[in-house]
């Protein structure tokens, strides 16, 4: 008898520390889930007080609302002269396309094809460029007032 009630009470003993580590497994898959999935969004890119008022380009992802009739306008909120994408072809050397940047974070501007050179500038987010040639996986812009670099390869989108 006294061999048949500790049989009974072992066997209780480890049906339930199965059960609880089934339970606290479970658990624990479920929150590394919950926190996969709500880190898996990237969040809006935060703007601050002293942030520069952004420009879109006419092709930009978040510029395709605007129709064809309304005029562009720059920061201080005067009207721009738009150029038509023929006489933006035209004047682009051969092999050279416009391009915009894609990375939310913007990009750094080398002298040179890699990541030894300097830095010598930045793009900022859906910033228009012009692509004039690439090498090994890096791109030859030019940018802003017809400045020349270099910047990583997949992080503009052709317009």
């Amino acid at each position: 008898m006294v061999m048949k009630n500790f049989l009974l009470g072992l066997s209780k003993f480890v049906l339930g520390l199965i059960l609880a580590m089934l339970i606290v497994s479970l658990a624990g898959l479920s929150m590394a889930r919950y926190f996969m999935t709500k880190n898996a969004e990237r969040p809006d890119r935060p703007t601050y007080e002293n942030d520069l008022p952004q420009t879109q380009t006419p092709t930009s992802p978040g510029n395709q609302n605007r129709t064809a009739d309304e005029p562009e306008t720059d920061a201080a909120g005067g009207e721009t002269a738009v150029e038509s994408e023929a006489e933006a072809d035209e004047a682009l050397p051969e092999g050279a396309y416009k391009a915009w940047v894609n990375q939310s974070v913007g990009l750094v501007v080398r002298a040179g094809p890699g990541t030894d050179y300097e830095n010598i500038g930045g793009l900022a987010y859906e910033q228009s460029v012009t692509v004039l040639s690439e090498d090994s996986g890096w791109l030859k812009i030019t940018f802003g007032g017809g400045e020349e670099g270099w910047i990583k390869g997949g992080n503009v989108d052709r317009e």
